[in-house]
């Protein structure tokens, strides 16, 4: 999957990409793998050589070839065997990015035990540039001994479990991935395509990162220091139907009306009796959590547009900058642009 260029033809290429080189992903998968965790960043890294021609090239490996059954039912085609890609661990052919993909306990048991897996990975992440993992992919990491000593994350259910295993790993427990070196870990599933988009972003530039996740309709990129699971999913889902109806409208209508009456008449309440529902439900006002939400999605802009200040507080439902920015400064104790900056 993908094609890498000629050096003449990669000399006479201008796009963002000046390394010249033909990065070889290698993605991970075994018997009952999660199939998004394989496809999302697969995804993402053809349509970067798409956009920088020759960028990527991309395999599919598993630990005896062949295809392979995935938890959602679907085959993978014509996987490449572990053994064959040991042969390419050299200078002329290198794999550059290694990434393990998750699945359930009993399937990852089943590839760190019985099919190698773990050793495979602790010599091949030796050669290659960086080594990754999606999901519960971190426990082939962390058998192969390569979060000793590191920050790592992984699916937030299986946070506890991971830290129990591996004493010598520091969990960041709610963040959708983690860079520690040249070792990545991302959080639960979907997660996996946030970092494969911070890595094209770290080979290729910021703007290809973008042009993909666009591409990909994505509806925000998560930076790795956000949380797996969005607070108003988590809302939504022990939430009354009047109450969920009205967080999923304030979500898609930000720079909109959202004061207490245009909200009740949303719920079909009155004002007091919706503000008291909302309040017990979502454990929080309705003016407070509007705008915390409008304070994420101006967050989310700063991070992905060049947008001057005055936009992002128009877009975000903000009546001014200065408005925008006591709140922003409230919830994540930094200037806009200090934040901007540091994204």
């Amino acid at each position: 999957m993908g094609k890498c260029l000629t050096a003449e033809a990669r000399s006479n290429h201008t796009a963002a990409d000046t390394s010249g080189l033909c990065r070889h992903v290698v993605i991970i998968a075994f018997e009952g793998v999660e199939a998004i965790d394989v496809a999302g960043p697969a995804s993402a890294f053809a349509k970067a050589s798409l956009a920088v021609p020759g960028a990527y090239r991309i395999s599919i490996a598993s630990p005896h070839g062949g295809n392979v059954h995935t938890s959602a039912g679907l085959s993978l085609a014509d996987t490449l065997a572990l053994s064959t890609l040991g042969g390419t661990l050299r200078p002329g052919d290198p794999i550059d990015t290694i990434i393990v993909a998750g699945g359930e306990e009993a399937a990852l048991r089943r590839a760190i035990l019985d099919d190698g897996a773990a050793e495979w990975m602790a010599q091949a992440a030796q050669q290659a540039r960086r080594v990754a993992s999606v999901c519960t992919g971190a426990f082939v990491l962390m058998a192969a001994g390569l979060l000793d000593a590191r920050q790592s994350t992984t699916h937030w259910r299986a946070c506890d479990r991971l830290e129990s295993m591996c004493a010598g790993t520091q969990v960041q427990r709610d963040r959708v991935f983690v860079r520690d070196g040249n070792v990545w870990t991302s959080g639960g599933v979907t997660t996996g395509i946030d970092m494969a988009l911070g890595m094209i972003e770290a080979d290729l530039g910021r703007a290809v990162a973008m042009d993909i996740a666009r591409d990909l309709a994505l509806f925000v990129v998560r930076g790795g220091a956000e949380s797996q699971v969005s607070r108003s999913l988590t809302l939504q889902s022990g939430a009354s139907s009047p109450v969920r109806d009205v967080i999923a409208w304030i979500e898609s209508h930000l720079d909109g009306d959202l004061s207490v009456d245009a909200l009740a008449a949303v719920a079909r309440m009155s004002p007091r009796n919706f503000s008291r529902a909302f309040s017990r439900e979502a454990g929080t006002p309705p003016a407070r959590y509007v705008t915390r939400s409008r304070v994420d999605f101006a967050a989310s802009l700063l991070r992905q547009t060049t947008w001057t200040q005055a936009r992002v507080a128009q877009r975000s439902g903000f009546q001014s900058v200065d408005a925008l920015q006591r709140a922003f400064r409230a919830t994540f104790g930094t200037s806009m642009a200090d934040y901007r900056r540091e994204a």
